[in-house]
């Protein structure tokens, strides 16, 4: 819901009444569910979707990994891409309770391999470092279910990783010739 204005804290340039008019009509909007042959639905964004009751409603398009559906016992999602490649499934087996729907990317020095879609119970670690070379597989949060909703979705765009450095550790003692730092690489989301 929006708040309304209070006379003479609202911009200069807006009237109060004609402001707080429009914000209880978008406020009402956003609170009805429809009347006389029109529906009004909120999407899982928030956003609203107005249409004829007739039965029809109008198609949306879904973002990658946007969650359709969240049944008793499944998730389905969206397809979305990780560097170029889908999950194995666009549906996984959930448990119940709150449950974090996950990709699981594997991978190598050459870059990711395979994606799996995955249901865990628990926020999964942040991605690790490894030193002198990358973790072959971790695990990507993109939704949090409960037991027949969506309570947040995290990720609406395709995926690209990238290993990068994460940090250089100065060794305790060096040899002549011999770098200075121990290498920590891990993979790095970016939108390249």
């Amino acid at each position: 819901m929006i708040d309304e204005l209070t006379k003479g804290e609202a911009p200069s340039l807006l009237d109060t009444e004609k402001a707080n008019e429009i914000i209880r009509a978008i406020n009402a909007l956003m609170s009805s569910r429809g009347a006389n042959g029109i529906r009004v639905d909120a999407d899982q964004n928030g956003e609203l979707l107005i249409y004829p009751s007739d039965g029809k409603p109008i198609l949306r398009s879904y973002h990658p990994f946007e969650v359709i559906e969240v049944g008793e016992d499944k998730v389905i999602i969206n397809a979305g891409l990780v560097n170029g490649l889908l999950p194995n499934s666009l549906s996984v087996d959930k448990g119940s309770g709150t449950r974090y729907i996950c990709l699981e990317i594997n991978g190598n020095a050459d870059g990711v391999s395979s994606v799996q879609l995955k249901d865990e119970q628990s926020p999964p670690d942040g991605i690790p470092w490894k030193e002198n070379g990358v973790n072959s597989s971790f695990k990507y949060p993109i939704a949090i279910v409960g037991e027949k909703e969506l309570i947040s979705q995290i990720v609406t765009t395709n995926l690209f990783f990238k290993i990068g450095v994460a940090a250089e550790i100065p060794k305790d003692s060096v040899s002549i010739g011999e770098y200075p730092n121990d290498i920590y690489f891990t993979w790095v989301q970016t939108n390249d």
